[in-house]
Formats: C-alpha cells, structure tokens, sequence
C-alpha cells in the first residue's frame, strides 16, 4: 500500500528509487564477479626470467646399457640455448630453451643409426636434472627385443668439472663452483 502511494503522489521519486536499486543490484552484483556478457580485461602474460646455465656442465644419462658420462659447454643467449654435449671422444651439437627454472634441448647423434634425444629437466643453481627421450618419430631399434618405443631416461648435470658424475639416482656432493 505504502508503494501505491508514492507512485500517485511523486513518481520522479519512484523512478530514482526504482534507479538507484537497480543500480546497487548491478554494484553489488560486480563485487561478486563478472556475470555472462560482461567483458573481462585482458590477461597480462607473465614471461619469465630465464635461470642462468652457461659454462661447463657434467652431465650423467641413464640409458639402457648404463650410464653415459659427458660434458655439456652451453652458451646462453636469453632464453636460447646453444653448445655441445661431448662423450667418449665425440662432440655432437645442441640447441634448446630455458624459461624460468625449466629448459629443453635437444642432442642430434650422428652415425649409422641417426637420432635425437631430448633433455627435459629443472635448473636448480649448479645443478639441473630431468628426463630424456627419443624425438623425431617412429621406434628406436634396442637390440634383443627389436623394435621398440624408447622409455624416459633420467639425467643428471651438476656445474663445473671436478666432480664424477656416476649416475644420475646418485648424485654427488654439489660443492663444485666452477
């Protein structure tokens, strides 16, 4: 009743009552969070800074034999990676990226049988660790069992050269500054 008269007595009253609840209805509505139709601002990107791992590196790699011991010399170029991955006497190039803590590179072997391994893995100051794969497509030949999909490998590289890297599931003592 107390609406019915206010309509008949003031109606620009009603309609700035009727507004401004209309309006407080859509603020309160906004607090709770977007509602469908409402445009949402765009999300910023967030790049990060790539951790720092260029110089010499000692790297242990399982592979289905044992463990392969080499060194890796990487350049790096922001969050580009380049250099070599050198084991038994030969030398073979690499290529790769870093974001934040986490870097990707990928190792061409030459020979008979070409392939390419990549290396996953987490930079944690001198020391990076991941898994390993065969890239590029179709099965990697293992010997007894024929042909065969190549399993994950962990690997291990802890900076600088006077530790001996044994295996990667034990690593040794991460005293070296080099």
């Amino acid at each position: 009743m107390g609406n019915m008269i206010l309509r008949k007595r003031n109606p620009i009253l009603c309609s700035l009552i009727a507004a401004s609840a209309l309006f407080a209805g859509g603020a309160q509505a906004k607090a709770n969070g977007p509602t469908p139709g409402d445009t949402v601002p765009a999300l910023k990107t967030v790049s990060l800074k790539p951790a720092k791992v260029g110089g010499k590196w000692r790297i242990a790699w399982d592979v289905r034999l044992g463990t392969v011991r080499g060194i890796l010399i990487l350049k790096q170029r922001a969050s580009q990676v380049s250099g070599t991955f050198e084991e038994n006497g030969k030398t073979h190039s690499l290529a790769g990226s870093i974001q934040g803590h986490s870097i990707t590179f990928q190792v061409p072997f030459t020979g008979t049988y070409p392939f390419t391994i990549e290396f996953n893995g987490t930079i944690d100051r001198g020391k990076m660790s991941g898994t390993s794969a065969s890239v590029g497509g179709g099965p990697v030949y293992l010997g007894h069992g024929g042909e065969v999909d190549e399993p994950q490998r962990p690997w291990l590289a802890i900076k600088g050269l006077k530790h001996q890297l044994v295996s990667p599931n034990k690593p040794p003592k991460e005293d070296d500054d080099d």
